[in-house]
């Protein structure tokens, strides 16, 4: 067994293999993945979260040096806003907002300080679902799903600890699923997704001093019900996640309806930010919605479903619509899944889509992450060799942050592609996503139908 004797191996040495390793990594690393697990029927206090780098060769993941990094609350949800370097995770089991600094050499995550912050009053089983950072980096707005509000909290730009708006929480409708905010960094949208089936999207103003929301006028907005889809006990829609995108004329609004499965795009006022629905919806969807997003960078949306191929999921592919952003299926839509796919996001750069694969009881919810190598002329998704990768128990969201030598500067000298010919249709014509509360399959019903679905607490929603 080779020995390292103290004598040959200098402090001077060390720091050259340091110095050695960090360029490498760095030569190697497209950017990184970060994966929530929720820690499956374990109990209280073994949720954490899984980091990878992004192999700058063969596009695959390799575990960050320190993952997974411990998160005892019980995350949900998480949220990276890359000009700040800073993560934000919704922790369900405990009330609390964890929040991490992000290496930009690593991908490692160190607690900042006061991490986690409890949502007040503590222990008042809020239960924080899903979380969003702005454009800017300034704000965090959380889902709190039994408490049906949204909360704000102002971001320290040195340090990342969160202070609360004044005013929060603010009043959301029933159950919110998830959170987002609009690419202008204006206003907050919270669907909500109330288990007899009148969902609604709630629509905020943020006041860009501090945070602080306030109802746009109009909202909340209604999710249609298309009376001719049966569902017990009686027809309905369920709206999980909500994201944005630009469009010629503005801003548009897409909305995984998970009851329905649909999804539903509505055009945002950029005034006021208040919704219409598009001529263009509903959009049927081949499976039941978890999760829907849309890169800036990109004019594709992606939707993770776990149905109707249960256990094993899919992701749909959708080309949007410059002018209208309505949606189009790009080809070969949907692609193949791991089991349960539950969150999904694109990466800065639009190249890469990755899915958290929450598993089944079939697996006892051993979950992994896939990851897919975008097509930039068409959207179309191809699994990255070695995907799916393995990841925590109950995996629930996914997010990325950019590579060590993708700084802010370059990023934004980026020019964004142009978009295929096929995408400049007519306009009479016929995407920092935020992951829905996670629901879970009980193992006792297989039917969707008939409720196969429960949520991670003790709520039965279907």
């Amino acid at each position: 067994m080779f020995k390292l004797r103290k004598s040959s191996f200098s402090s001077c040495s060390l720091c050259l293999l340091c110095a050695a390793a960090e360029t490498t990594l760095q030569a190697q690393s497209a950017g990184f993945v970060y994966v929530t697990n929720g820690g499956g029927n374990s109990g209280p206090g073994v949720g954490s979260i899984s980091a990878y780098s992004i192999d700058n060769q063969t596009s695959a993941l390799l575990p960050v040096l320190g993952s997974p990094f411990p998160d005892p609350g019980g995350p949900s949800s998480i949220a990276v806003n890359p000009k700040v370097r800073f993560a934000y995770v919704a922790n369900r089991g405990d009330d609390t907002i964890s929040a991490y600094s992000i290496s930009g050499t690593t991908g490692a995550l160190t607690p900042v300080p006061g991490s986690p912050f409890p949502q007040d009053p503590a222990g008042s089983n809020e239960m924080p679902v899903s979380v969003a950072v702005d454009p800017a980096g300034k704000f965090v707005f959380v889902a709190n799903y039994n408490y049906r509000t949204v909360r704000a909290y102002q971001i320290d730009q040195n340090t990342g600890a969160l202070t609360q708006s004044p005013g929060s929480p603010f009043p959301a409708g029933i159950n919110p699923q998830s959170v987002t905010v609009d690419l202008s960094g204006k206003f907050v949208y919270v669907a909500n997704g109330y288990h007899n089936g009148n969902g609604t999207v709630s629509a905020y103003s943020i006041e860009q001093s501090t945070g602080s929301l306030t109802p746009v006028p109009g909202s909340p907005f209604s999710v249609p019900i298309d009376t001719t889809k049966p569902r017990f006990p009686a027809p309905g829609s369920m709206p999980v996640s909500v994201t944005t995108h630009a469009t010629a004329t503005g801003q548009a609004l897409y909305v995984a309806d998970s009851f329905q499965n649909y999804i539903w795009e509505y055009l945002i006022e950029g005034m006021t930010g208040a919704l219409a629905l598009s001529p263009a919806s509903p959009l049927s969807m081949p499976g039941g919605p978890y999760c829907v997003t849309a890169n800036s960078n990109s004019y594709f949306l992606y939707a993770s479903n776990s149905y109707p191929s249960y256990p094993t999921g899919s992701v749909a592919g959708y080309t949007i619509d410059t002018v209208t952003g309505s949606l189009t299926a790009v080809p070969g839509s949907p692609f193949v899944g791991g089991p349960v796919p539950v969150g999904v996001t694109v990466d800065l750069a639009g190249r890469f889509v990755f899915t958290a694969n929450q598993g089944s009881y079939l697996t006892n919810y051993s979950g992994t992450v896939s990851a897919y190598a975008v097509d930039a002329n068409t959207g179309a998704l191809t699994p990255v060799p070695g995907s799916p990768f393995a990841a925590g128990l109950e995996p629930t969201s996914v997010a990325t942050a950019p590579g060590p030598s993708s700084t802010t500067g370059d990023r934004q000298k980026r020019r964004r592609p142009d978009p295929p010919a096929k995408r400049r249709t007519n306009a009479n014509t016929n995407t920092n996503a935020a992951t829905p509360f996670v629901f879970r399959d009980s193992g006792a019903r297989q039917s969707p139908k008939a409720g196969a679905l429960r949520s991670t607490g003790t709520l039965p929603f279907i």
